[in-house]
């Protein structure tokens, strides 16, 4: 029969042998599902006036995979920007007007109706606009992400 030191060792081993596999189990990812109505607009304040963010899934500001929705009202002006990371947007409602370089030429825009997805490379200088309606897209990427304006002057964030 063993012996009370030989059960309370085992008891030990057991606990600390249980602990590693019971905290991988609360680190492992949870399945993300958001409808419609449970979406939560927020200013973004890194854009000018009048853009939303809603987070979908993970953290834009965190290391790691995330997914937003950005939703920019009507006759939106974008400047000249770039992103530290490389992402993925698809257009979800409204016709998004966007061009590569670093002056904005308005003859360089080309339109992305509901349902264009686009591959935005890291450090890609940019401009975009909203004509007459709202515009919703979704981006996914890995964070931390950011946004750089060519101008200091477009940048929302510093005081003008």
């Amino acid at each position: 029969m063993p012996s009370s030191k030989q059960i309370i060792g085992l008891l030990i081993s057991v606990i600390l042998l249980g602990s590693p596999i019971a905290q991988a189990q609360d680190q492992s990812p949870a399945y993300a599902r958001v409808v419609p109505a449970d979406l939560k607009w927020s200013p973004l304040p890194s854009m000018p006036k009048g853009a939303q963010i809603a987070v979908l899934h993970g953290s834009p500001a965190k290391p790691g995979l995330f997914t937003i929705y950005v939703k920019l009202p009507a006759n939106f002006k974008l400047p000249v920007h770039s992103h530290p990371d490389e992402r993925v947007r698809t257009i979800i409602s409204g016709t998004y007007y966007s061009a590569i370089g670093d002056k904005v030429d308005s003859s360089k825009l080309m339109a992305f109706p509901p349902g264009t997805f686009s591959h935005v490379p890291p450090k890609v200088w940019q401009f975009a606009e909203t004509k007459n309606e709202e515009v919703v897209f979704q981006i996914t990427g890995i964070g931390p992400t950011g946004i750089d304006y060519l101008n200091a002057t477009d940048d929302p964030r510093k005081p003008q």
